[in-house]
């Protein structure tokens, strides 16, 4: 019998070899693949899971955690033209809200084409806000109301409070605005820093013309948004400027700085949280980034169901402490619903830092989902989404 040869045996070696290579081959492109399918798809079906867990409400369920983290944000921009790259930027994002300034406003007609481009993106509509008080104080010059808080509280008439808030709800509502930060609701003497912003010094005055200022507003068309709770009145300086201290032991804050906001907590659609200090929650940590302010004074002890919103996350009171970004993730895991910063420099880098504190338990998911819900619901209500 015939002994193969060397050369041949070497053939038949490398034939078997190069039909294990295809093997392996296949299995790594079809059966792994399906493999790594089976593991994507399990992924994915838990991650739905926990958002159907984590909310009620089917348009949160359907978010991840980026498009959350997006409704949360109350942001301003640079530019006052439709075509400002600012104004493209943010409509890739859906975001909670956008918030007008005097910078962004070059007058009613090119304002109304502003807000219709901000209003134009393809996701969920944002709120378009602004922050209009009243004579020196708003942001529109060219929109009423002529009188300051202080000129209507003088006046002595609760009627023309009402009207003077409808006036200025109906001019907003015309230009395309949803959200007015106001009115301020802070008990302040005329040596506060938010003398002349305030009604008054009297708590049961503030009290009468906040609430008849929200009759006003929602007469007029628009969601107003008192401030600035618990009350800023007694701050050492404008939280513009740097920190600013409340001294006011508690008892005193809650027996005359807290009635305003207490007073409307039924009725007022949101409410903008002070960022001044109150040692007795937290001495070095702003009102809308503390818990006990944020969550246990407004929800727990004045029933407060509405959207939460923060005062301006990017001034003196809290720059000096924290980033954008670590200032919205303190202030939503507190419990504040709509973090507001007026001169972002980076919305995507804020929407990361959110992002990661979900991944990292410093925001519990229901909590930023909590928040998330809040914002729908008042877009809901506000005729921006159907349902």
């Amino acid at each position: 019998m015939p002994v193969p040869s060397l050369r041949f045996s070497l053939r038949r070696v490398a034939a078997v070899a190069a039909l294990l290579l295809i093997g392996a081959a296949v299995w790594f492109f079809l059966i792994r693949d399906e493999g790594s399918d089976s593991v994507a798809a399990e992924k994915a079906g838990k991650e739905k899971a926990d958002r159907e867990r984590v909310s009620d409400d089917p348009l949160v369920r359907e978010m991840s955690v980026a498009e959350q983290a997006e409704q949360v944000l109350m942001l301003g921009f640079e530019g006052n033209a439709p075509d400002a790259p600012a104004v493209a930027e943010l409509s890739g994002y859906d975001l909670g809200a956008v918030i007008v300034g005097t910078e962004n406003w070059a007058g009613l007609d090119p304002g109304k084409k502003l807000v219709g481009a901000l209003s134009a993106g393809e996701g969920t509509p944002p709120m378009i806000a602004t922050s209009q008080e009243g004579g020196i104080y708003r942001a529109l010059p060219d929109l009423p109301p002529d009188m300051r808080a202080l000129d209507v509280a003088r006046s002595g008439s609760l009627e023309q409070a009402r009207s003077w808030a409808q006036a200025t709800a109906q001019a907003l509502a015309s230009a395309g605005f949803q959200l007015n930060l106001f009115p301020v609701a802070d008990v302040a003497t005329l040596d506060s820093p938010l003398a002349g912003r305030a009604f008054s010094d009297d708590p049961a005055e503030v009290t009468a013309l906040t609430r008849e200022s929200l009759e006003g507003c929602e007469a007029g068309g628009i969601a107003c948004a008192p401030l600035h709770f618990p009350g800023l009145g007694a701050a050492s300086q404008d939280t513009a400027d740097g920190p600013a201290t409340i001294s006011s032991p508690l008892p005193v804050l809650t027996g005359r700085d807290l009635l305003p906001f207490a007073e409307v907590a039924k009725d007022a659609p949101a409410m903008v949280l002070s960022l001044g200090l109150y040692p007795d929650f937290n001495a070095v940590v702003p009102g809308a980034l503390t818990p006990g302010i944020a969550t246990g004074l407004l929800r727990d002890d004045v029933g407060f169901r509405g959207v939460a919103i923060s005062d301006d996350l990017g001034v003196g009171a809290v720059k000096g402490t924290y980033s954008a970004g670590e200032a919205a993730v303190r202030a939503i895991a507190a419990g504040t619903d709509l973090a507001q910063i007026t001169s972002p420099e980076d919305p995507g880098e804020i929407i990361e830092s959110i992002e990661t504190a979900v991944k990292k338990g410093d925001i519990a998911p229901e909590r930023l989902a909590q928040a998330a819900e809040r914002v729908i619901e008042m877009k809901r209500e506000l005729g921006l989404i159907d349902g």
